[in-house]
Formats: structure tokens, sequence, C-alpha cells
């Protein structure tokens, strides 16, 4: 009826020797109580042995509450143990005594019966309760990021949490190789993990399951002849709940948890399951459509950064150069030998200057596009360009500061990070209504961080990052994009009147 485990924490537990004390005292009572009535209880129906047979549903009836059905069945057992010597050997009513104590024990079953009635009843409303909370922990997770390795690690950890069973793999399905993909495991080796790294669509328990779609259940997988690798019998796994990972209809991969002894997994162990893989299915879809929106991103930032790059390019390499050309031939034919009219003059003059403008404008314009000083030497030197040229032009007062192993980095980091501070230096130029802005540089072993911090105006924050663009600030969402693109994070930290502290932070 109990394991040996479940009986030494029933004799270790201080409600055993409670419901064993009560019974003591409740055999006291029926052996040592003459079978008399009190003059003063003359009408009273109930002999004291009556009541001392009665009383025994007070340990019987706790016992169920602290050990269940079997702990009270057993202190029911024991209890007419008690009761029937005096039955027998000491009553002067055998036949009262023996239907008293009849009696008692149909009661004390009732009782019993009623106590795990409801004991079930209510852990049937704490697993329903908890298999929500685990379909919603896992919905949350699901919900909080878009990164797909975040997602399915921490996933796999809430459904070991809340199973308790051993081990877990998530397959993901690849759609061009038609092939299962290990994506996350816990409480496997790294070498039986590899031995399941990729499965053929049909292949052992997960291949059949994202074939067809069904989940599957495996009681012991040693002795089941689907199975195809023997890594898992190395792993010593053999109790296995295998279901699909599906978002509207189609399969994203496979879920499989699974314990290192054989077993009978129950109807609700298979649903809550189910539930939750349905759920990481949808995770899943989710993660690569943002993948794909991401790459399209990133493509279209790499198409866009290049026509910069050719435009600033050809405005430098060509216009400028006529421009220089036509000042150069204004400047001759203003000093030409022939006469011209002080009027003349003075137009040529005029049209030489307001070309040196325009050669300016151009200039800044290309810089503007894509400096040359970021391709030639580096993301701080053109930090450098950027502080300097806004101190200059709008008199805001800059520092740059430098922390940490100054180095060159990836091209297309160097790149992102000084759109990010262009965008942000351009909203302290036009909105902030600052007098100082500080940019900071910190060089980690494998991070950036840079911190743009004025001391203007600030504004009032939206709740989440998709609100800027009803808001209007549609610089701080390409802010926000850049960083993502260097798998990054972008923060804002601004109050009305006390300015605005911008900080990207990035693995480079």
């Amino acid at each position: 009826m109990w394991s040996k485990n479940r009986l030494k924490e029933v004799v270790t537990s201080r409600y055993f020797w409670i419901v064993g004390a009560t019974l003591i005292l409740c055999a006291l009572f029926h052996y040592f109580t003459p079978q008399v009535r009190l003059p003063a209880l003359a009408s009273f129906p109930l002999t004291r042995q009556a009541i001392g047979r009665i009383i025994f549903i007070l340990p019987i009836a706790g016992a169920a509450f602290a050990f269940g059905q079997a702990g009270g069945l057993i202190t029911l057992a024991i209890a007419v143990l008690i009761m029937l010597p005096r039955v027998f050997l000491i009553s002067l009513n055998p036949g009262d005594a023996l239907i008293e104590t009849i009696g008692v024990s149909i009661v004390s079953y009732l009782v019993i019966w009623i106590i795990e009635t409801e004991e079930k009843e209510k852990r049937l409303r704490q697993k329903a309760v908890a298999r929500l909370q685990a379909i919603n922990a896992v919905s949350s997770i699901a919900t909080e990021s878009l990164e797909l390795e975040q997602v399915l690690n921490s996933a796999l950890d809430k459904v070991l949490e809340v199973t308790g069973l051993e081990a877990g793999l998530i397959f993901l399905l690849d759609k061009g190789t038609q092939e299962l993909i290990l994506a996350a495991y816990r409480g496997v080796s790294k070498e039986s993990a590899a031995g399941v790294d990729r499965l053929k669509l049909g292949e052992g328990f997960s291949g059949r399951v994202a074939q067809y779609g069904e989940p599957m259940v495996v009681q012991d997988s040693s002795r089941d002849p689907r199975l195809t690798r023997l890594a898992v019998l190395h792993e010593g796994l053999k109790g296995q709940i295998i279901v699909p990972l599906k978002s509207k209809g189609e399969v994203q991969g496979v879920l499989a948890v699974a314990t290192r002894e054989s077993r009978q997994f129950l109807p609700e162990e298979l649903e809550l399951i189910t539930a939750i893989g349905n759920q990481i299915g949808v995770a899943v879809e989710n993660a690569r459509l943002y993948e794909n929106m991401r790459f399209y991103v990133r493509q279209i930032t790499k198409a866009q950064e290049d026509e910069r790059k050719r435009i600033a390019r050809e405005l430098h390499d060509e216009t400028a150069q006529t421009l220089i050309d036509l000042s150069r031939r204004l400047d001759d034919l203003a000093t030409s030998p022939e006469r011209l009219s002080e009027t003349a003059i003075g137009r040529l003059e005029e049209s030489q200057e307001l070309i040196d403008d325009i050669l300016r404008g151009v200039r800044r314009f290309s810089r503007d596009l894509r400096p040359s000083v970021l391709d030639d030497l580096g993301l701080l030197p053109a930090l450098e360009w950027l502080t300097a040229n806004l101190m200059e032009e709008n008199g805001i007062r800059t520092e740059l500061k430098v922390y940490g192993d100054r180095r060159r980095l990836p091209p297309e980091a160097e790149l992102a990070l000084f759109r990010i501070v262009q965008e942000a230096l351009n909203n302290v130029r036009k909105h902030s209504q600052a007098s100082r802005v500080v940019t900071t540089v910190e060089f980690g072993e494998s991070r950036v961080r840079i911190n743009v911090d004025d001391n203007g105006q600030g504004f009032e924050l939206a709740g989440r990052t998709d609100d800027l663009a009803t808001t209007g600030k549609l610089g701080l969402i390409g802010m926000h994009e850049r960083a993502r693109l260097l798998n990054g994070t972008l923060t804002v930290h601004s109050e009305p009147g006390k300015g605005t502290t911008i900080t990207v932070d990035a693995p480079v």
C-alpha cells in the first residue's frame, strides 16, 4: 500500500504520533471505565462503553486527514482490533457491543470516504490551477521575448519544473531539409545530445510525432522497437512524452520530456504537455517571423547605407569637383586681362561666393551621408568629428569621454553605433534646447556601451517602443532597430525638465 519511503515519511511525521496517542487514550477510556449509566444521565441512551467506541472515530478521521484513505483504513482496522476483545471477553451484552462496534466501523468508513472524496476534489482543483499556471507561465515566457534561443531554453526549464521530469529536448523542423534540428536540451549529456542533434522526418519517436503531428507516450523506450538512436539508451531515458509544437495547424518542431524510470503517464500529464507544446509552437513561429523581419531590415539597412555611400562619393567626386571647377573659371574670368565693368566683376564675385556656399553645403551633406573618417579611421574619430561639429555649428558644449581599451570594431558595428549616436546628437540639436551634452564610450572585453547625456528639456517617455511611432519619435525607433541588429539593447531615460540619457549596449 505504501512504499518504504512513504512509510518512513509517515512514521517520522508528528501527525503519526498524535494519532497514535489519541488511539491509546481512546483504548484506556474504552477498557478502564465500567459499563454503567450515571444516575444524572439515566435518560441518556448511550452507556460509557458505547461512547468509548464512538470516540474512536476521532483518531480515524485524523488519520484520514493526515495520511489519506490508506492511513484512515489502517487506523480503522487497529481501532476494531482494540474494541473486539472487550466485545467478546468483557462486555455484559456481547451482541449489543458487537452491533455498536460494527456501527462505529461503518460510520468511520463513511467518514474516511467523505474525507477522501473532498481531498480528491481538492487535488483535482489544485492540479487544474497548476496546469493553468504552467500554461500561463510558458505563454508569458513566449511573449516576453522574440529571441528564439532565449524562448526555447526558458520554456524548457519551465516545462521540467512543472512536470517534475528529469530531461527534455526541443527539436525544430527545418522545412527545407525536412529534418528535426536539436535546438535546446536539459538533463542529458552533450554526447547524448550530439547523438540526436539531427533526425529525419519519421525517424524515431520525435520524427514520427513531427511527421504525423500527434503526441506519443512511451512507457519504456528501451523496449520499444520504434527507438532508432542508441544515444537514448546510453542516457538511460525510458518513460517519455513527445508532443508536436504546432502553430495554426502546422508542425514547427517537437518537445520531448523524459524520465529514467519506466512510467505510466496520466492523461492529464499528456494534456498539460500538449498544451504547453502548442504555446511553444506559437512562440517558435513568432520568433521565426521576427528573424525574417530582422533579416529584411538588415538587408534594407545595408542597401540604405550603400546608397548613402554612393551618393556621398558622387557628391564629393563629381558635384564638388564641378563646383570647384566652376569657381575657378569665374575667378579666371574676373581676373582676365579683358576690361570688365565694375558691375560685372561684382556679380562674378557674388556668384563665386554663392558657389562657395553651395560647395560647403555639398561637402557637409556628403559628410553627413557617410563621413569618410568613419571608414578610414574608425568609430572614435568619427564621434570626435560629430561632437566637434555640434559645438561649432550649434554652440552646444560637448564632451567625449572614452574608457577601456580603445580599438577598432567590425565595420558593421562601427556604422550602427555611429548612426545611433548621430541620431541622438541630432535630437539634442533639434529638440532638447540643451547647453551641454556628454558622450561616453566604454570598451569592455566583449561589449561596447555608449551614453549620450544632455541637460535639455527632456520629454515624457512612451510606455512601449511600439508607441514611439504614434508620438512621432521615429528617430528613436530607428535607433532601437539598429541596436537590435547588433543583438544589443537601447534604453532611454528622460523626464520633462531633467534632460535625456540614451544608452546603447552591444556585444562586439
